[in-house]
């Protein structure tokens, strides 16, 4: 009788496992926008996500709803939502990348291009005459978007790893980058930390004469496409890949893109970051 019964047990335990296979198999793989410090959008991100997934979806010939879409300005959710969701791709930049390359075995597939390039660059901004460098300005207050990006890839790579920003400066992350720039200009803050982007918006408006830059970071490579590494989404990776290069093109992608303050995306392997990673890594 014993026989029998764990001939039985094993076959009910191969049915329970060909099911579970075949539920995650129907389960969609998300597109997540991971972009901290990025606009909280709420539901207006959440059906941008979703729209998002849906052309890219259609764009590489796959199923309508074999992605789902997502979207976060903060890390911690949005890490948490990959290890629930391990069949990924993920629209974010190298801080994230950097972060959790290894926990979510990210693997990059494209970087950002934007009208000056596809390096990224920081810069800081004061008042003009208040402060000449960032000797001046430590125990005062910084504010800025880029300061919710993970803390190593900002102490490594907006200030070359010259010193610990959360030490040095009173950091306050702020997903107002305008805000931040019109506190600057009436003395409410002490400085203001930006992308290359954001700093190019800045430059063209009447409130940069008020303002100067005292801090630029060396030249930053970027990553804007990545993907967790599974069996399903690398089946699908060439076509997602060539769907979202042609991305920035498009009605449903060029609001992302504007997100970014980018012009598209360019494959690139996980060699061409070799030198970032190991300058994260302390190696």
């Amino acid at each position: 009788m014993r026989p029998r019964l764990l001939l039985l047990a094993t076959l009910l335990v191969a049915s329970w496992a060909a099911t579970a296979r075949g539920a995650e198999k129907n389960t969609p793989i998300a597109l997540a926008i991971v972009n901290p410090g990025g606009p909280d959008a709420g539901a207006e991100g959440k059906k941008l996500a979703a729209e998002l997934a849906l052309h890219v979806a259609s764009t590489a010939g796959l199923s309508p709803k074999a992605l789902e879409g997502a979207y976060f300005n903060q890390t911690a959710p949005a890490v948490a939502f990959l290890k629930k969701h391990k069949d990924a791709f993920v629209l974010g930049g190298l801080g994230v990348f950097l972060a959790q390359r290894k926990a979510l075995r990210l693997m990059p597939l494209a970087r950002l291009v934007g009208k000056s390039g596809s390096d990224e660059e920081f810069s800081v901004v004061v008042r003009r005459g208040r402060y000449n460098d960032l000797d001046g300005l430590r125990g005062k207050t910084m504010v800025g978007s880029v300061l919710a990006e993970d803390a190593r890839y900002v102490d490594r790579f907006a200030f070359d790893g010259k010193l610990v920003s959360s030490k040095w400066f009173r950091c306050v992350p702020s997903d107002r980058p305008l805000s931040a720039l019109r506190k600057l200009s009436k003395d409410e803050v002490d400085a203001v930390l930006l992308n290359r982007t954001q700093l190019e918006a800045l430059k063209a408006m009447p409130l940069f004469e008020k303002l100067q830059v005292i801090h630029r970071s060396a030249p930053v490579p970027t990553v804007g496409l990545m993907m967790v590494a599974t069996p399903r989404t690398r089946a699908v990776r060439d076509k997602v890949l060539q769907s979202v290069s042609k991305l920035c093109g498009t009605e449903k992608g060029a609001p992302v893109c504007r997100t970014y303050g980018i012009t598209g995306f360019e494959p690139i392997d996980e060699d061409a970051l070799g030198a970032a990673i190991a300058k994260y890594e302390g190696r």
